[in-house]
């Protein structure tokens, strides 16, 4: 990262640092690169990042990669209200200002990916995807780690269809 620190922690158990940008987490089990504004742009950044600190230490034994998308969605009806339940059958069983939400889970090129879908108290949906890799000793990391755009628009697109069903 380029960007000038607004803080570091350094201890035997974890590392983090923050810029105006970015919040960078290291722990033993983890690695994490997160976007704290400007998404839409540095979204497309971010792989690079990644990768420049996994060819730094090419010994470390990366063992998961995973991308995580969060949605707020503004929308009359729940979308998995309308998928599960058209009529109103579980109007009846709670009441008719009743909020559905659940949990999808799906492989995509070799990712297994977890969509946690929740109602808002705002009359928001919030969508969470979770891209879950899991690596063996066979694994190129970084062609993974490349797809994290493919892995960016599947998430966009599995909400599109849900939303115009």
């Amino acid at each position: 990262m380029t960007d000038s620190i607004k803080s570091f922690t350094h201890t035997p158990a974890l590392s983090v640092v923050e810029t105006e940008r970015f919040s960078f987490f290291v722990d033993p089990d983890r690695l994490q690169l997160g976007i704290k504004k400007n998404f839409i742009k540095e979204a497309n950044s971010l792989c690079e990042k990644i990768l420049s600190y996994v060819r730094y230490l090419p010994e470390t034994p990366y063992k998961a990669v995973g991308f995580n998308f969060g949605y707020e969605l503004e929308h009359k009806t729940s979308i998995l209200q309308k998928i599960y339940c058209p009529g109103d059958k579980l109007e009846s069983l709670f009441s008719e200002n009743f909020q559905l939400g659940g949990i999808i889970k799906y492989e995509f090129s070799g990712f297994t990916v977890k969509l946690i879908i929740q109602p808002d108290i705002n009359e928001k949906i919030k969508a969470d995807f979770n891209f879950h890799y899991g690596l063996n000793e066979n694994s190129d990391i970084e062609n993974i780690i490349k797809m994290h755009g493919e892995a960016m628009a599947e998430s966009r697109r599995v909400l599109e269809e849900l939303v115009n069903e």
